[in-house]
């Protein structure tokens, strides 16, 4: 393969050119192709085995005319329906796909409201299922299709009333509460202006182009494909006869991007556990009687007791953690289809509320009954040694999951399902007769998915000492 051929990048329109805007900067010795398919956009509507066809058919005329030797496809559609295809076509080449920027919106606002607009192509394919699927435990995640944006960059009307009252009206629900927005169709940056008119100015855009084009720079290098002769180039084709679309994808290339994301200075600080916790409490949980229960939480030890003595998060701060632990835990099990399906979890007993409120206070009979002291272990050399531990004193013994419905409400009504959750969420482990849990558990399927949360968190994601 000659390093000094060309690069394609691919879209299905004029989109893709915020990506090639990335890949100028990062590789300026490179020489691209730039092919837009705007005969046959917008690709969002299209099926996948339409989008794959159109995809394949345009890459394999590309490659027998200009023989690329990457191919970046700059489209979250066509990445999503057509990548397998194209890396078994072409196994030799580096294939760079595209995916929506949800991993860093997670990492820069863990337990925050992350807003991935994007195509419906893009959202109903399983690749953008299994990013979600990974990175739902750390944020809320809303899938917001947006198909008719594309058309207004198509058109070249990247700065409109017109195209600022739409941005309005989708984003209405999350103009306020998104910490993020990721912009997850490479058409999307191009309207960066007017998003930022609608937004929260605290809320942070995000799109994939600059992992793109890293990703791209590493790929080649691997394969010693990095050209030698620049200065580079930029050559634009289209599958649309009017040269107008030729025209606006250079006048795209000259816009600003997307500001790189801040390293230091105004990045926002991964919340500690109990900022979450009230977070997550305050944005969910509205219902009459909530603050006050927040209050009593916050004068409590809630946030400076361990989840268990000697077992799970035996430390200082382990049931606020627990409890958040368990919060995400449910979330990413009843986000699952089949859950879904099998279970019937539709409704307000299943909502955003409920899920907060089974998981962040399922524990509350944990309040007050932890006090520090020491216990006796041998050391590496076989000599006993006092070490920290806590001893469990309950001066109100009402029972486990019981006591922690009765705390609750206190202060606020649970329903039916959030009760029963509550109170069985140890599911087989606890005392009560086997067939008595197993009643419970198939009559109120939230009962049943918080003992999974809770068993997922006590077992698997925290230490034992």
């Amino acid at each position: 393969m000659d390093r000094n051929s060309p690069i394609v990048v691919f879209d299905s329109g004029v989109g893709g050119v915020s990506v090639l805007r990335a890949l100028v900067r990062e590789l300026p010795e490179e020489h691209f192709i730039y092919f837009g398919d705007s005969a046959n956009a917008p690709y969002g509507p299209r099926t996948t085995e339409e989008i794959r066809a159109l995809t394949l058919e345009n890459l394999t005329r590309l490659k027998a005319e200009y023989d690329f030797k990457a191919a970046v496809i700059a489209c979250n559609t066509a990445t999503s329906a057509a990548i397998g295809a194209l890396r078994a076509a072409w196994p030799e080449l580096p294939v760079i796909g595209i995916e929506p920027a949800l991993k860093p919106a997670a990492d820069r606002h863990p337990g925050g409201t992350v807003v991935v607009m994007a195509t419906e192509t893009t959202l109903r394919e399983e690749k953008f299922a299994a990013l979600t699927r990974r990175m739902e435990s750390r944020c809320r995640i809303v899938s917001l299709p947006c198909p008719e944006l594309v058309e207004f960059v198509e058109r070249g009307e990247t700065d409109s009333p017109a195209l600022e009252e739409y941005l309005r009206t989708v984003l209405e629900p999350y103009r306020e509460s998104a910490a993020a927005v990721v912009l997850g169709c490479t058409h999307y940056p191009f309207a960066a202006a007017a998003l930022r008119r609608v937004l929260d100015p605290a809320t942070e855009l995000l799109d994939g182009a600059e992992g793109t084009a890293r990703n791209t720079r590493s790929q080649l290098a691997e394969r010693s494909l990095l050209g030698e002769t620049g200065p580079g180039s930029v050559t634009f084709l289209n599958s649309s006869p009017d040269p107008a679309a030729a025209e606006l994808c250079e006048r795209l290339l000259q816009t600003p991007s997307l500001p790189p994301l801040p390293e230091k200075t105004g990045r926002r600080t991964p919340m500690d556990p109990k900022e979450r916790f009230v977070s997550v409490y305050r944005q969910f949980i509205r219902r009459e009687g909530a603050e006050e229960l927040l209050q009593y939480l916050l004068a409590s030890d809630f946030f400076d007791a361990p989840a268990s003595a000697r077992y799970h998060s035996a430390v200082a701060g382990g049931l606020c953690q627990h409890s958040l632990n368990v919060y995400d835990c449910l979330r990413a099990y009843l986000a699952r289809p089949r859950v879904q399906q099998v279970y019937g979890l539709t409704g307000e007993d299943y909502g955003e509320e409920s899920i907060a409120i089974v998981a962040l206070l399922h524990d509350l009979c944990k309040i007050g009954c932890y006090k520090a002291g020491f216990r006796n272990v041998k050391d590496e050399r076989g000599v006993w040694q006092k070490v920290p531990t806590y001893n469990f004193e309950d001066d109100f013994p009402f029972g486990h999951g019981e006591k922690s419905v009765w705390m609750v409400m206190k202060y606020m009504k649970l329903t039916d399902h959030e009760a029963f959750a509550i109170r069985y969420h140890m599911g087989f482990s606890g005392e009560e007769d086997a067939r008595t849990v197993g009643q419970a558990l198939a009559k109120f399927p939230l009962a049943f998915a918080l003992n999974v949360a809770d068993s997922e968190a006590t077992y698997f994601l925290e230490e034992t000492p």
